[in-house]
Protein backbone atom coordinates (compact mmCIF):
# COMPACT_ATOMS: atom_id res chain seq x y z
CA UNK A 1 0.00 0.00 0.00
CA UNK A 2 1.26 3.12 -0.98
CA UNK A 3 1.91 6.22 1.59
CA UNK A 4 -0.98 8.02 -0.05
CA UNK A 5 -3.35 5.49 -0.08
CA UNK A 6 -2.37 4.90 3.56
CA UNK A 7 -3.02 8.86 4.14
CA UNK A 8 -6.52 8.15 2.56
CA UNK A 9 -7.14 5.29 4.99
CA UNK A 10 -6.07 6.68 7.96
CA UNK A 11 -7.96 9.88 7.41
CA UNK A 12 -11.01 8.18 6.59
CA UNK A 13 -10.57 6.18 9.69
CA UNK A 14 -10.11 9.48 11.68
CA UNK A 15 -13.41 10.47 10.57
CA UNK A 16 -14.99 7.99 11.19
CA UNK A 17 -14.07 7.86 14.69
CA UNK A 18 -14.43 11.47 14.78
CA UNK A 19 -17.72 11.21 13.62
CA UNK A 20 -19.21 8.49 15.76
CA UNK A 21 -18.12 10.04 18.65
CA UNK A 22 -19.13 13.60 18.40
CA UNK A 23 -22.78 11.65 17.02
CA UNK A 24 -23.03 9.49 20.29
CA UNK A 25 -21.88 12.64 22.57
CA UNK A 26 -24.70 14.80 20.71
CA UNK A 27 -27.40 11.81 20.64
CA UNK A 28 -26.34 10.82 24.86
CA UNK A 29 -26.51 14.50 25.56
CA UNK A 30 -29.69 15.24 24.08
CA UNK A 31 -31.23 12.42 25.68
CA UNK A 32 -30.06 13.71 28.99
CA UNK A 33 -31.51 16.68 28.09
CA UNK A 34 -35.12 15.41 27.41
CA UNK A 35 -35.00 12.77 30.17
CA UNK A 36 -33.09 13.70 33.07
CA UNK A 37 -31.57 10.63 33.85
CA UNK A 38 -31.02 11.27 38.15
CA UNK A 39 -34.17 13.26 39.07
CA UNK A 40 -35.11 14.34 42.23
CA UNK A 41 -36.84 11.89 44.49
CA UNK A 42 -37.88 14.04 47.23
CA UNK A 43 -41.69 13.91 47.68
CA UNK A 44 -42.23 16.26 50.99
CA UNK A 45 -45.38 18.29 50.88
CA UNK A 46 -45.57 21.24 53.00
CA UNK A 47 -47.03 19.45 55.78
CA UNK A 48 -43.78 18.14 56.33
CA UNK A 49 -42.57 21.92 57.48
CA UNK A 50 -45.93 22.14 59.75
CA UNK A 51 -47.72 24.49 56.95
CA UNK A 52 -51.20 24.60 55.86
CA UNK A 53 -51.73 24.33 51.93
CA UNK A 54 -54.21 23.92 49.37
CA UNK A 55 -53.39 20.86 46.88
CA UNK A 56 -53.55 22.51 43.07
CA UNK A 57 -55.40 19.96 40.47
CA UNK A 58 -55.08 16.86 42.65
CA UNK A 59 -56.84 15.60 45.97
CA UNK A 60 -54.77 16.65 48.82
CA UNK A 61 -56.40 13.30 50.98
CA UNK A 62 -54.02 11.74 49.40
CA UNK A 63 -51.13 12.84 50.68
CA UNK A 64 -51.76 10.85 54.10
CA UNK A 65 -51.25 7.88 52.09
CA UNK A 66 -47.72 8.91 50.61
CA UNK A 67 -46.60 10.00 53.81
CA UNK A 68 -47.49 6.91 55.27
CA UNK A 69 -46.27 4.85 51.87
CA UNK A 70 -42.70 6.71 51.81
CA UNK A 71 -41.26 7.39 54.92
CA UNK A 72 -38.29 8.19 53.53
CA UNK A 73 -39.18 11.87 52.71
CA UNK A 74 -36.58 12.64 50.18
CA UNK A 75 -35.91 9.51 48.55
CA UNK A 76 -39.24 8.39 47.60
CA UNK A 77 -40.17 5.81 44.88
CA UNK A 78 -43.65 7.37 44.48
CA UNK A 79 -44.62 10.72 44.20
CA UNK A 80 -48.51 10.69 45.18
CA UNK A 81 -51.63 11.41 43.02
CA UNK A 82 -50.87 12.23 39.33
CA UNK A 83 -52.70 15.89 38.55
CA UNK A 84 -56.17 16.78 37.56
CA UNK A 85 -58.07 18.09 34.84
CA UNK A 86 -58.21 21.87 36.42
CA UNK A 87 -54.81 23.27 35.66
CA UNK A 88 -54.07 22.08 31.86
CA UNK A 89 -52.04 23.56 29.47
CA UNK A 90 -52.59 24.66 26.14
CA UNK A 91 -50.83 21.58 24.84
CA UNK A 92 -52.50 19.25 26.89
CA UNK A 93 -50.23 18.76 29.76
CA UNK A 94 -52.06 18.75 33.72
CA UNK A 95 -50.14 20.42 35.98
CA UNK A 96 -49.98 19.86 39.61
CA UNK A 97 -48.87 22.12 42.75
CA UNK A 98 -49.35 23.68 45.79
CA UNK A 99 -51.00 27.13 47.18
CA UNK A 100 -49.24 27.77 50.18
CA UNK A 101 -50.57 30.91 52.40
CA UNK A 102 -47.73 32.88 54.40
CA UNK A 103 -47.38 32.28 57.93
CA UNK A 104 -48.22 35.88 58.81
CA UNK A 105 -51.72 35.76 57.62
CA UNK A 106 -51.48 37.85 54.58
CA UNK A 107 -54.94 37.53 52.33
CA UNK A 108 -55.11 35.15 49.67
CA UNK A 109 -55.17 37.90 47.06
CA UNK A 110 -52.22 39.64 49.18
CA UNK A 111 -48.44 39.52 46.92
CA UNK A 112 -47.44 35.66 46.22
CA UNK A 113 -44.55 34.28 44.95
CA UNK A 114 -44.93 32.06 42.11
CA UNK A 115 -41.29 29.15 42.33
CA UNK A 116 -39.95 27.26 39.25
CA UNK A 117 -37.85 24.67 39.60
CA UNK A 118 -34.84 23.31 37.39
CA UNK A 119 -33.74 20.41 35.50
CA UNK A 120 -35.14 17.41 36.98
CA UNK A 121 -35.93 18.46 39.76
CA UNK A 122 -39.81 19.28 41.62
CA UNK A 123 -42.05 21.12 44.09
CA UNK A 124 -41.18 19.35 46.65
CA UNK A 125 -37.09 20.42 46.03
CA UNK A 126 -38.52 23.79 46.74
CA UNK A 127 -39.18 23.78 49.85
CA UNK A 128 -35.89 24.61 51.05
CA UNK A 129 -36.38 28.08 48.99
CA UNK A 130 -39.75 28.66 50.15
CA UNK A 131 -38.56 28.67 53.74
CA UNK A 132 -37.13 31.59 53.37
CA UNK A 133 -39.97 34.01 52.22
CA UNK A 134 -43.17 31.60 53.94
CA UNK A 135 -43.33 34.37 56.38
CA UNK A 136 -43.99 37.56 54.15
CA UNK A 137 -45.79 36.32 51.33
CA UNK A 138 -48.08 33.56 49.70
CA UNK A 139 -46.78 30.96 47.53
CA UNK A 140 -47.24 28.65 44.76
CA UNK A 141 -45.05 25.57 44.13
CA UNK A 142 -45.65 22.96 41.48
CA UNK A 143 -44.23 20.60 39.39
CA UNK A 144 -43.31 21.06 35.33
CA UNK A 145 -44.12 18.82 32.97
CA UNK A 146 -41.82 15.53 32.93
CA UNK A 147 -42.15 15.45 36.70
CA UNK A 148 -43.29 13.96 39.63
CA UNK A 149 -46.92 15.02 39.94
CA UNK A 150 -47.81 16.70 36.66
CA UNK A 151 -48.23 14.59 33.15
CA UNK A 152 -45.79 14.59 29.86
CA UNK A 153 -43.19 12.99 29.04
CA UNK A 154 -40.04 15.46 27.40
CA UNK A 155 -38.31 18.12 28.89
CA UNK A 156 -37.97 20.80 26.78
CA UNK A 157 -35.07 22.75 28.48
CA UNK A 158 -37.71 25.90 29.51
CA UNK A 159 -39.14 25.77 26.11
CA UNK A 160 -43.04 24.29 26.63
CA UNK A 161 -41.92 24.55 30.20
CA UNK A 162 -43.01 28.44 29.67
CA UNK A 163 -47.17 26.61 28.84
CA UNK A 164 -46.84 25.29 32.15
CA UNK A 165 -46.02 28.59 34.01
CA UNK A 166 -48.66 29.98 32.05
CA UNK A 167 -51.11 27.29 33.00
CA UNK A 168 -50.29 28.17 36.94
CA UNK A 169 -50.56 31.85 36.76
CA UNK A 170 -54.00 31.34 35.12
CA UNK A 171 -55.17 29.34 37.96
CA UNK A 172 -53.83 31.91 40.46
CA UNK A 173 -55.06 34.61 38.81
CA UNK A 174 -58.95 32.89 38.55
CA UNK A 175 -58.27 31.53 42.10
CA UNK A 176 -56.96 33.95 43.90
CA UNK A 177 -56.11 37.47 41.91
CA UNK A 178 -53.38 38.42 44.02
CA UNK A 179 -52.40 42.12 44.06
CA UNK A 180 -48.88 41.18 43.39
CA UNK A 181 -46.98 38.47 41.50
CA UNK A 182 -43.07 37.70 41.42
CA UNK A 183 -41.82 34.69 39.39
CA UNK A 184 -38.90 32.95 40.96
CA UNK A 185 -37.08 30.08 38.91
CA UNK A 186 -33.82 28.60 39.62
CA UNK A 187 -31.43 27.20 36.73
CA UNK A 188 -33.79 26.11 34.00
CA UNK A 189 -36.15 26.76 35.87
CA UNK A 190 -35.03 30.69 35.60
CA UNK A 191 -34.81 30.15 31.63
CA UNK A 192 -38.77 29.12 31.83
CA UNK A 193 -39.75 32.34 34.26
CA UNK A 194 -37.32 34.95 32.15
CA UNK A 195 -39.48 33.80 29.12
CA UNK A 196 -42.82 34.37 30.79
CA UNK A 197 -42.41 37.06 32.42
CA UNK A 198 -41.25 39.01 29.26
CA UNK A 199 -44.44 38.56 27.66
CA UNK A 200 -46.58 38.66 30.48
CA UNK A 201 -47.24 41.48 32.44
CA UNK A 202 -49.22 39.41 35.43
CA UNK A 203 -45.52 38.99 36.38
CA UNK A 204 -44.38 42.44 38.60
CA UNK A 205 -41.06 41.29 39.42
CA UNK A 206 -38.38 38.45 37.88
CA UNK A 207 -36.23 36.56 40.49
CA UNK A 208 -33.27 34.30 38.37
CA UNK A 209 -31.43 32.27 40.92
CA UNK A 210 -28.65 30.09 39.45
CA UNK A 211 -29.31 30.96 36.30
CA UNK A 212 -27.23 30.22 32.97
CA UNK A 213 -27.43 33.85 30.53
CA UNK A 214 -27.64 31.22 27.70
CA UNK A 215 -28.36 27.35 27.40
CA UNK A 216 -25.02 26.99 25.53
CA UNK A 217 -23.03 28.69 27.92
CA UNK A 218 -24.43 25.97 30.57
CA UNK A 219 -24.70 23.02 28.04
CA UNK A 220 -20.50 23.80 27.35
CA UNK A 221 -19.88 24.03 30.94
CA UNK A 222 -21.41 20.79 31.58
CA UNK A 223 -19.95 18.77 29.06
CA UNK A 224 -16.51 20.13 29.79
CA UNK A 225 -17.34 18.95 33.70
CA UNK A 226 -18.13 15.33 32.42
CA UNK A 227 -14.66 15.30 30.75
CA UNK A 228 -15.68 15.99 26.69
CA UNK A 229 -15.07 19.28 24.63
CA UNK A 230 -18.21 21.25 25.04
CA UNK A 231 -17.38 23.82 22.43
CA UNK A 232 -17.08 20.81 19.89
CA UNK A 233 -19.90 18.80 21.22
CA UNK A 234 -22.64 21.73 21.85
CA UNK A 235 -23.47 21.55 18.32
CA UNK A 236 -24.27 17.92 18.04
CA UNK A 237 -26.60 18.13 21.59
CA UNK A 238 -28.07 21.19 20.06
CA UNK A 239 -29.56 18.80 16.73
CA UNK A 240 -30.00 15.84 18.63
CA UNK A 241 -32.29 17.95 20.83
CA UNK A 242 -34.04 19.14 17.54
CA UNK A 243 -34.81 15.88 16.44
CA UNK A 244 -35.70 14.40 19.50
CA UNK A 245 -38.05 17.72 20.86
CA UNK A 246 -39.18 18.75 17.96
CA UNK A 247 -37.70 21.80 19.55
CA UNK A 248 -35.03 24.57 19.32
CA UNK A 249 -33.86 24.52 23.04
CA UNK A 250 -31.17 27.04 22.56
CA UNK A 251 -33.52 29.73 20.77
CA UNK A 252 -34.74 31.44 23.63
CA UNK A 253 -31.98 32.68 26.39
CA UNK A 254 -32.55 34.00 29.61
CA UNK A 255 -30.26 37.10 28.10
CA UNK A 256 -32.97 38.21 25.27
CA UNK A 257 -36.01 37.84 27.36
CA UNK A 258 -34.65 40.13 30.79
CA UNK A 259 -34.31 43.45 28.03
CA UNK A 260 -38.30 42.85 27.88
CA UNK A 261 -39.30 43.41 31.46
CA UNK A 262 -39.18 47.37 31.00
CA UNK A 263 -39.93 48.48 34.47
CA UNK A 264 -40.47 45.40 36.28
CA UNK A 265 -37.55 44.74 38.56
CA UNK A 266 -35.00 41.80 38.12
CA UNK A 267 -32.99 40.02 41.56
CA UNK A 268 -30.05 37.73 40.19
CA UNK A 269 -28.49 35.63 42.94
CA UNK A 270 -25.84 32.99 41.55
CA UNK A 271 -23.06 31.10 43.54
CA UNK A 272 -19.55 32.23 42.36
CA UNK A 273 -18.18 28.80 42.15
CA UNK A 274 -21.45 27.70 40.08
CA UNK A 275 -19.60 24.69 37.61
CA UNK A 276 -22.98 24.07 35.78
CA UNK A 277 -23.74 27.65 34.84
CA UNK A 278 -20.62 29.87 35.02
CA UNK A 279 -20.88 33.27 37.33
CA UNK A 280 -20.09 34.79 34.15
CA UNK A 281 -23.79 34.48 33.21
CA UNK A 282 -24.67 37.13 36.03
CA UNK A 283 -22.71 39.72 34.71
CA UNK A 284 -24.26 38.81 31.42
CA UNK A 285 -27.58 39.47 32.77
CA UNK A 286 -26.64 42.75 34.59
CA UNK A 287 -25.47 44.15 31.50
CA UNK A 288 -28.21 43.01 29.26
CA UNK A 289 -30.66 44.22 31.77
CA UNK A 290 -28.83 47.77 32.66
CA UNK A 291 -28.51 47.87 28.81
CA UNK A 292 -32.53 47.77 28.61
CA UNK A 293 -32.75 49.71 31.64
CA UNK A 294 -34.39 47.49 34.19
CA UNK A 295 -33.89 47.71 37.36
CA UNK A 296 -31.27 44.73 38.48
CA UNK A 297 -29.86 43.79 41.48
CA UNK A 298 -27.08 40.89 41.47
CA UNK A 299 -25.68 39.10 44.38
CA UNK A 300 -23.08 36.67 44.60
CA UNK A 301 -22.55 33.74 47.07
CA UNK A 302 -18.77 33.10 46.81
CA UNK A 303 -18.19 29.95 47.70
CA UNK A 304 -21.61 28.26 46.21
CA UNK A 305 -21.98 25.53 43.21
CA UNK A 306 -24.78 25.33 40.86
CA UNK A 307 -27.63 25.80 42.68
CA UNK A 308 -26.38 25.80 46.12
CA UNK A 309 -26.11 29.40 47.27
CA UNK A 310 -29.72 28.80 49.96
CA UNK A 311 -26.86 26.28 51.38
CA UNK A 312 -23.63 27.76 51.35
CA UNK A 313 -25.13 31.52 51.87
CA UNK A 314 -28.09 30.95 53.97
CA UNK A 315 -28.33 34.23 55.91
CA UNK A 316 -27.93 36.46 52.81
CA UNK A 317 -29.78 34.87 50.42
CA UNK A 318 -32.96 35.26 52.80
CA UNK A 319 -31.71 39.22 52.99
CA UNK A 320 -31.40 38.99 49.02
CA UNK A 321 -34.86 37.46 48.59
CA UNK A 322 -37.00 39.62 51.06
CA UNK A 323 -35.17 42.86 50.92
CA UNK A 324 -36.06 42.84 47.14
CA UNK A 325 -39.72 41.38 47.45
CA UNK A 326 -40.12 44.20 49.88
CA UNK A 327 -39.74 47.01 47.24
CA UNK A 328 -40.61 44.78 44.32
CA UNK A 329 -44.48 44.27 45.42
CA UNK A 330 -46.51 46.40 46.61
Amino acid sequence: MTRRRLVRVATLLLAVILGGYFGYVGWEGSGQLAHPPDPNRDCRTPADLGWAYEAINYDIATDDALRAREPARQECNSFGQEAGDEVVTDDGVRIAGWWIPSASGTPPDGPTVVLVHGYGSSKSALLDHAVFIHDRYNLVLFDLRNGQQSTGDITTQGIREQRDVTAILDWLERTKAPEAIAVMGESMGGHTAANVAARDDRVDALILVSTHDTLRRAMVARVDNAGHPGELTWPFIWIGSWLRTGENVFAQDPIAAVVDLGERPLLVIHGGADRDAPPASAEELRRAAEAAGVDVTVHICADADHGKVDEVCPADYGRWLNEFLGRALP
